[in-house]
């Protein structure tokens, strides 16, 4: 018997990420939104029951539910991922069946891996992480929470990403040249970055330079 998951967010990545949790067996119940201005509409052929404020205020409204998480902003996806963990619901790590992780590699709850990802010997990859098809995370290295990675990227070996950090598509760290990246930095599409980048740093070019300092240490 297939479990049922519900999907959090609706938005142009929610799509994605109901085949995603389809193709890996899952039966997607409906949809939950971040208010209740659209409870009731139909997305990608499934029903906005309400928004994920309704349900947690709810008590134990989330207790023993799998949910899956499409919002694409960091910071957002890792506070209402634990919202719902307090209020009892499960987050399950959504692998796509073409996907290759090591037997040597960590991953932990509600991590999201697409297609034709590879997650090489020792590599570490913690919870409500996403990384985006054709990527390679290479041995040894470490994505911390939150971390989204985008389609086409490789992290080099020995890499520690901070929290929350952003890779756009096709962007190379090579092995050897960065340590780490810091918490909440970006790096621009197509970027390659030969040196470390600083909290809440935005690079981007080829070699990867500050281009400024994201908005959001402020807040």
């Amino acid at each position: 018997m297939k479990d049922d998951i519900y999907v959090v967010g609706v938005g142009p990545y929610t799509a994605v990420i109901i085949e995603l949790a389809q193709t890996c067996g899952y039966v997607v119940r409906g949809l939950y939104h971040y208010n209740d201005e659209r409870d009731g509409e139909y997305f990608h052929g499934l029903q906005i029951i309400s928004s994920i404020d309704s349900l947690l205020a709810t008590k134990r409204g989330g207790q023993g539910k799998k949910f899956a998480l499409s919002m694409g902003n960091n910071q957002v996806r890792m506070k209402t991922a634990g919202d719902i963990l307090e209020n009892g619901g499960i987050i399950p790590s959504l692998i796509h069946p073409l996907t290759e992780v090591s037997p040597s590699a960590t991953i932990e709850e509600g991590v999201i891996l697409k297609r034709n990802v590879a997650v090489q010997a020792k590599a570490t990859i913690k919870r409500f992480s996403i990384v985006c098809d054709n990527s390679l995370i290479c041995h040894h290295s470490i994505i911390n929470e939150g971390c989204f990675v985008a389609g086409l990227c490789v992290v080099g070996a020995y890499l520690a990403l901070g929290r929350g950090v952003f890779i756009g598509q096709g962007a190379i760290v090579p092995s050897g040249k960065a340590s780490s990246l810091g918490c909440f930095s970006s790096v621009g599409a197509g970027s390659v970055v030969i040196k470390d980048v600083a909290e809440y740093e935005v690079v981007a070019g080829n070699p990867a330079r500050v281009i400024r300092v994201s908005d959001a240490n402020k807040s």
